[in-house]
């Protein structure tokens, strides 16, 4: 069955409508065909309720590539994020960080940090809500408080079962996180140590002009 969405931009004061098979997953596939995608088929999903809808499609790209990150709130694009997106970026971690821990994958002294898991990550997350407020009159940004702990919750359910029911792909999302963590602590270390450098020579040069 074919499905349309319609998204208005107030900034042109024009309508753009897409149609794809699927809804999200398409239209992110689409977007990634030159790539290299984990997993192969996005992670997707739908969450309804009277009061609010969240629907998402996302991926990885381990070696790199033109990424897409597009947030909507009833169909409005949030170019700046916010609360929703908030949420699903504390979902994803909780989920991914626990999958690791019960399996026993991380290596000692690492523990995965959010720019780990969002580095490569392509995605199209659209929230639909009863009365969002958002930040400024361009509506860029949603600010909606309680909407991070609703995504959150809804996300980190959701890829928890996706990651046990698809264990060689969480798996290599893992190593694809742990590998990202490890040379965020290998620079960090670099920097540190260039920054002890420095400060041990400016202690040196003020010893010496104190002795003159």
């Amino acid at each position: 069955m074919e499905d349309s969405q319609s998204v208005f931009d107030e900034h042109t004061n024009q309508t753009e409508e897409w149609y794809f098979e699927d809804g999200l997953r398409d239209y992110l596939m689409e977007s990634s065909s030159n790539y290299t995608t984990l997993p192969e088929d996005p992670f997707i999903g739908k969450s309804s309720t009277n009061s609010e809808s969240v629907e998402w499609a996302i991926q990885w790209m381990p070696d790199g590539g033109e990424t897409i990150q597009e947030s909507y709130v009833n169909l409005i694009p949030t170019t700046q994020g916010g609360t929703h997106i908030n949420g699903m970026r504390s979902g994803i971690l909780e989920a991914i960080r626990e999958f690791c821990e019960l399996r026993s994958l991380l290596p000692r002294g690492v523990k995965l940090a959010p720019e780990d898991i969002w580095d490569r990550v392509s995605f199209v997350l659209s929230v639909k809500l009863t009365d969002p407020q958002f930040s400024g009159q361009t509506k860029d940004r949603l600010s909606s408080r309680e909407v991070a702990g609703i995504v959150s919750g809804i996300l980190k359910d959701a890829f928890s079962l996706w990651l046990n029911q698809h264990v060689q792909d969480g798996e290599s999302l893992a190593t694809l996180f742990i590998q990202s963590a490890q040379r965020r602590l290998k620079a960090g270390k670099k920097n540190y140590s260039k920054k002890s450098h420095a400060r041990s020579c400016t202690s040196r040069k003020v010893s010496r002009l104190l002795e003159c």
